[in-house]
């Protein structure tokens, strides 16, 4: 590969990087005004319900079968390649199978409706509660008929277009929706706002590909090879497992806390979940956005920078995702506050559980990235089942005994037993070669230094008791400097260190020449 391919290749990460970080930020300061707005205009019941149908709905979403990720993964070797005819001929398969998911999510989703309230604890006094539900079900499945394009522009390292398009239109729809809530105090208007909005984002995505690859438009377009096929069906068949599995240990949690205790209790987590989310997705985003760069230098087939990059990234993962913890730990309860009143909060022993599946969900994100441009996710197939399985079966027990501790002790559980150590002796074992032990002890060491700047960050900053403001802001002067600073001086001098230095210097380059 050239210099200059290579100069190309990072110069796109950093701007898909910069983009989606910006653009998440924005997006997210406008899902909180919206989310204060909604608190005091509705009932805490109706968060409830809003976090109850999404999760109904990502379960859902299990026709999709990890169609998506494989159809990805499909693209990527014609995209380096510029093979029109190829991409032409995934793409038509891929528009066929999402068109027929959505439908499937519509006809399966209604025949749900009747049975609601077996899903929850106590039916709530609230009108038109099914109606909701099918709002949300059409938001849902709509996006389905267009969204197929977007992974086409993901691939040729320009996710920073989908990200902008996203960000510009959620914001006016976070506008539209907080106007209206405030005339009309109607949910009815908050969710049909919320489904115009989705459509058009996807048919921007959609005419943008278009645009940009007017190959699309192309009636001649050939039937897929065999032998592509049967690699296609390999590789859904494999990350159908994993989409069951993320789909359970990720989207259960609402099902299981309205059934065992409530939708009040609910719509009190829905509000930790919205930050610890939002924070998520930030950081997912960024890391994900580096998923067509590093497909690329695995395409290459150097193992060695492969790892090293991996190692770096790891790193970067463990850095951000310790900060953000931390953050959390000492934060979440002094904003909640603020933003939408003292009875809506848990007690610090729930905050440290949530920040620990935090943590560990994001520790495990380069490993999975590699999966996915390596193509080993072939090879743990059945691991995200046994997950799913851990994950129930502790979670409803722990959750009669703990209450809401106990339903993200269980996927804490899954996280630990099962979850990491597979992904990464598959990781290891199939593209490494290597034995997987130094990493997870590297991943221990981690998770414990983690831990140990969550609570020594906690108790400097509790040596301070005043108004929530002042906490607020003293609290969040030390947390940006004390773990930065601890972590600075352990790693200072190591390798991956000195390569995560070097790039922010080439992000601050990059930005000043811009």
């Amino acid at each position: 590969m050239t210099r200059s391919m290579k100069n190309n290749r990072t110069s796109n990460g950093i701007r898909n990087i910069l983009i989606v970080f910006g653009s998440t930020i924005f997006n997210i300061i406008f899902q909180f005004v919206n989310r204060a707005f909604f608190v005091r205009l509705l009932s805490t019941e109706y968060l409830g319900i809003n976090g109850l149908f999404t999760d109904i709905l990502s379960v859902l979403a299990l026709s999709e079968l990890g169609v998506g990720s494989a159809m990805m993964y499909a693209l990527y070797k014609p995209v380096a390649e510029n093979d029109t005819e190829k991409i032409k001929s995934i793409m038509q398969l891929y528009k066929k199978l999402y068109r027929g998911i959505g439908i499937i999510i519509l006809v399966v989703g209604t025949v749900l409706t009747p049975f609601l309230q077996y899903l929850i604890k106590e039916m709530p006094d609230i009108p038109m509660i099914r109606v909701y539900y099918l709002l949300y079900l059409i938001n849902s499945a709509i996006s389905y008929f267009l969204v197929y394009k977007k992974t086409l522009i993901i691939c040729n390292q320009e996710e920073y277009v989908t990200v902008l398009v996203s960000t510009s239109v959620s914001v006016l729809c976070k506008t539209m929706q907080i106007i209206f809530l405030f005339l009309t105090r109607n949910f009815l208007v908050y969710l049909l706002i919320q489904i115009c909005f989705s459509f058009l984002e996807n048919l921007i995505n959609s005419f943008i590909a278009d645009k940009k690859y007017n190959y699309l438009k192309s009636k001649d377009v050939k039937p897929l090879d065999k032998e592509d096929v049967n690699e296609i069906k390999k590789n859904i068949k494999a990350m159908m497992t994993h989409k069951i599995g993320t789909v359970v240990v990720n989207s259960t949690d609402s099902i299981v806390m309205s059934k065992l205790l409530g939708l009040t209790v609910l719509g009190i987590y829905s509000n930790y979940n919205l930050i610890i989310y939002n924070i998520s997705s930030i950081l997912r985003k960024v890391l994900w956005s580096l998923n067509a760069s590093v497909g690329n230098m695995v395409a290459e087939g150097n193992k060695e920078r492969s790892e090293k990059i991996f190692n770096n990234i790891l790193f970067a993962a463990f850095w951000v995702y310790s900060f953000c913890a931390t953050a959390i730990y000492t934060l979440v309860q002094p904003f909640i506050t603020l933003w939408v009143g003292k009875n809506t909060l848990f007690n610090q022993i729930v905050v440290l559980v949530l920040v620990i599946c935090f943590f560990l969900e994001g520790i495990r994100l380069p490993a999975l990235i590699m999966r996915d441009v390596t193509g080993v996710f072939y090879n743990d197939r059945y691991k995200p089942l046994l997950e799913a399985s851990v994950n129930l079966l502790t979670s409803i027990p722990l959750t009669i005994i703990f209450g809401i501790i106990g339903v993200k002790l269980g996927t804490i559980i899954s996280y630990v037993f099962v979850a990491i150590w597979i992904e990464s002796y598959v990781l290891y074992k199939n593209y490494f070669k290597k034995s997987v032990f130094p990493y997870l002890i590297k991943l221990l060491f981690y998770f414990l230094l983690m831990i140990l700047l969550c609570v020594s960050t906690n108790y400097i900053c509790g040596l301070y008791q005043g108004p929530e403001i002042y906490q607020l802001f003293i609290r969040g002067g030390i947390c940006c400097i004390f773990p930065n600073l601890v972590l600075f001086i352990l790693f200072r001098r190591k390798e991956e260190f000195t390569y995560l230095a070097n790039l922010a210097k080439g992000i601050l380059h990059k930005i000043k020449r811009n």
